[in-house]
């Protein structure tokens, strides 16, 4: 007896290898999708994380290249906290890099002083200044692109530098063996370290818990920026709390070797 298949058996099979081939296609499409938002989002992590770095180098680059009076003047931050270290060692100089304002770069009148806490886990101490000194992360940003906020901390270390090479810090000219350190002409010499910490307060799930690591003013002080001296080794800063959130931050330090030099322009 011959068996025939009838016109709606065979359109029933034509739909369902149909209906396969789109799941396998679906399917497919799926993983193309995910490998592509993958991709994208490692290439987009990595042009974020330059930019970032990029942009916290911006304040040490300013200061770096900046007219030296007017570095040390006591308008400044550096000439602030070089003469205010003096009396107590170990604070950081804090304000907030604001490009976009009028405001001197620095100013002292714009600074706020935080003393380094004794535990590892808890925010400083704010001793002197004021709420413009702690970066407000939903209006100052660095540029008219309102992406990143950058805040800056300057810190006069006095401890001595375990890494440096002994002689590294000595001015070009020293001559040791006639028992002088600096040359007549250099009357002082100081280290100062710039720590900038830069972040994209738009990637903050809450940017409440993220104000909260830079601080508010005295009400908040916040946590500190530098952690690389040793009486502050491991300690909480404003970096590693904003990581833990989940927020993108960047961190730069960089370390000058400021020299006074007297220079005779006229034979007394």
């Amino acid at each position: 007896m011959n068996k025939y298949h009838t016109p709606s058996s065979q359109r029933g099979a034509t739909l369902l290898v149909v209906m396969m081939m789109l799941i396998v296609l679906t399917v497919v499409g799926v993983l193309a999708i995910r490998v592509a938002m993958t991709s994208l989002n490692i290439s987009t992590n990595t042009q974020l994380g330059q930019f970032l770095s990029q942009t916290a180098d911006t304040p040490i680059n300013q200061l770096y290249t900046g007219n030296l009076s007017n570095l040390v003047d006591l308008s400044g931050v550096v000439g602030y906290a070089l003469q205010d270290s003096k009396l107590e060692p170990g604070n950081e100089y804090i304000f907030c890099y604001k490009p976009l304002s009028n405001e001197k770069f620095g100013a002292s009148l714009g600074v706020a002083v935080k003393r380094p806490p004794a535990n590892k886990i808890d925010k400083a101490t704010l001793l002197s200044g004021g709420s413009d000194a702690f970066c407000d992360l939903s209006s100052d940003f660095g540029s008219s692109r309102e992406a990143v906020v950058t805040q800056v901390a300057v810190k006069i270390p006095n401890e001595a530098e375990e890494d440096l090479k002994p002689g590294a810090l000595l001015s070009r000219g020293n001559n040791l063996s006639s028992g002088t350190i600096m040359p007549k002409n250099v009357v002082e010499q100081q280290r100062i370290r710039v720590t900038t910490t830069s972040v994209v307060p738009s990637f903050a799930k809450n940017l409440d818990a993220a104000q909260d690591c830079i601080g508010t003013g005295s009400g908040n002080p916040g946590y500190i920026s530098d952690d690389t001296s040793s009486d502050t080794k491991g300690f909480e800063t404003i970096a590693t709390c904003l990581a833990k959130l989940g927020v993108p931050v960047n961190s730069q330090i960089q370390e000058f070797n400021l020299q006074t030099i007297f220079s005779q322009t006229q034979a007394p």
